[in-house]
């Protein structure tokens, strides 16, 4: 290619020399943490080893369907038999087995490896090896959420050989049986996969895919329109018509696993009353943060989880925005003239602008709103103290169970971890612990809905919305599929047109 022709190339933002290598390049926002899927419980992570590594499970929208576990079965209310897929190997060349199950889920429940994702399988009580391709978990109680739970990026199954020998270095030289194995990590820059010509499901046509680490989402969209990378997520709202406008790329956006809060302290402060919570919620204008704030990119919430999530309740009310109300409400609590309280959130994405929302609506009923910004871990030091005032945050649910995300936040053995409202409520308790020990699907789901509604009575929190999950790409790569996040990507049928 000549000099002008390479300049005209740039200017245009046509193809790219690393997607005609067969070379694709995806912008993350961060660095991962590790490579190790069972030491992590980081998206960051996950978008990388769910590339590496498989689970026994996979969740798609037909349900729950075979991995590297082709059938499953319950021989009594605690225990499973999987069968496992037969010829799969290890990128080093292991042969996967009933061993390599064991190792691994064994590896994350271990309370010496302090996996901060053990909790998802702790329930777990013994892995037996039946044979080569035949595995039986046995559970301390009924658990019906465990054929979800397997389907978590965290219960990945890993190479026994290759974690032994590094030990706590695998997260720098994972290996697992995925589509594309681990070859270089440039930290705080990027980390490049290639193909693994073996994989049991056909070789990937991609040769390499590279994780570029690029924080700011305005330079990743330049570099997706220059060419410099060919995959960008969580596209910034203010910029999707501009990247829809763009022959040369593709932009998807779907309703995920997400929701979006805006939480209260339950146990102290003036949101201890149930009418300063009934008022705060009737002063926020939903309908104005989805549609103005979020562009469209997120759908009015209703209960705690999103309907694609297995347990979502139908047809449970959600506070309406009416400020006069909620001026009424606060008088009868004994706050006719407002009062002073702190808010705090992450400083990353969508986080500082919902803030100055929530400050600007809740101003209108005379509640005056301190906002503070902090580092993530900061948030979650700060949040799970007893005197927090209000917060923001969100939370995925992986498994789309509903066990996962109603028993996290709300019950009340999760306060000082997940329960961020310390909220309790004994009758919740009850049902929660009744939906999770139960392997019958209609009697969990019973549970769930009167749990759905005594949340919406008692308003520990106020769910905002159900975000988007999106992504843009290049119009020349095809066959990518994203399964309810970005998390989930899957290359593996991936290919340049």
């Amino acid at each position: 290619m000549t000099r002008k022709a390479l300049l005209l190339t740039a200017l245009l933002g046509l193809a790219t020399p690393a997607l005609a290598a067969g070379t694709i390049t995806v912008a993350t926002s961060a660095d991962a943490p590790t490579l190790d899927p069972n030491a992590t419980f980081n998206g960051y992570s996950f978008a990388v080893t769910n590339q590496i590594f498989e689970t026994l499970l996979r969740r798609t929208d037909d349900g729950i369907q075979p991995g590297l576990a082709t059938s499953w079965k319950a021989l009594s209310p605690t225990r499973w038999r999987f069968e496992l897929r037969r010829g799969v190997r290890f990128q080093d060349g292991t042969p996967f087995n009933a061993e390599a199950v064991k190792y691994s889920i064994e590896r994350l429940i271990d309370p010496a490896n302090k996996a901060p994702g053990a909790y998802v399988l702790d329930v777990v009580k013994d892995v037996k090896v039946v044979d080569a391709d035949t595995v039986e978990i046995t559970t301390r109680y009924p658990f019906g959420p465990l054929l979800a739970h397997l389907t978590h990026p965290v219960t990945a199954i890993v190479s026994p050989t290759a974690a032994k020998k590094a030990g706590k270095n695998f997260g720098r030289s994972p290996v697992g049986t995925g589509p594309f194995a681990f070859d270089a990590w440039k930290t705080g820059d990027q980390v490049t996969l290639v193909a693994n010509k073996n994989y049991w499901n056909g070789a990937p046509k991609l040769d390499k895919i590279v994780f570029r680490t690029i924080p700011e989402t305005a330079t990743q969209v330049v570099e997706l329109r220059s060419g410099a990378v060919d995959l960008i997520v969580n596209l910034p709202p203010e910029r999707v018509k501009e990247l829809e406008n763009n022959p040369r790329i593709d932009v998807a956006k779907s309703l995920g696993w997400g929701s979006t809060y805006f939480g209260f302290n339950t146990q102290s402060g003036p949101t201890r009353l149930p009418k300063v919570r009934q008022a705060l919620a009737a002063a926020i204008d939903r309908d104005a943060i989805v549609n103005q704030l979020r562009g469209g990119m997120a759908v009015k919430a209703s209960v705690p989880v999103p309907p694609t999530v297995w347990g979502a309740a139908k047809g449970v009310a959600s506070p309406e925005y009416d400020v006069a109300k909620a001026k009424r409400l606060l008088a009868e609590a004994g706050y006719k003239n407002g009062f002073s309280i702190d808010l705090i959130s992450t400083n990353t994405g969508e986080f500082p602008q919902l803030a100055q929302a929530i400050q600007f609506q809740l101003g209108q009923i005379g509640v005056k709103v301190n906002v503070k910004l902090l580092e993530y871990s900061a948030f979650v030091q700060e949040v799970v103290k007893p005197n927090h005032g209000l917060y923001l945050s969100s939370w995925g649910t992986v498994t789309l169970d509903a066990d996962y995300a109603l028993y996290a936040l709300f019950h009340s053995s999760e306060i000082g971890t997940n329960n961020y409202a310390l909220y309790k409520n004994p009758k919740v308790d009850k049902l929660l612990l009744q939906a999770r020990r139960s392997n019958d699907s209609a009697e969990r789901q019973k549970a769930y809905l009167e749990v759905q509604k005594q949340i919406a009575s008692d308003l520990p929190l106020l769910t905002l919305y159900y975000p988007y999950t999106s992504y843009a790409k290049s119009s020349r790569l095809q066959g990518v599929e994203v399964n309810y996040s970005w998390i989930n990507m899957n290359l593996s049928k991936a290919f340049i047109k």
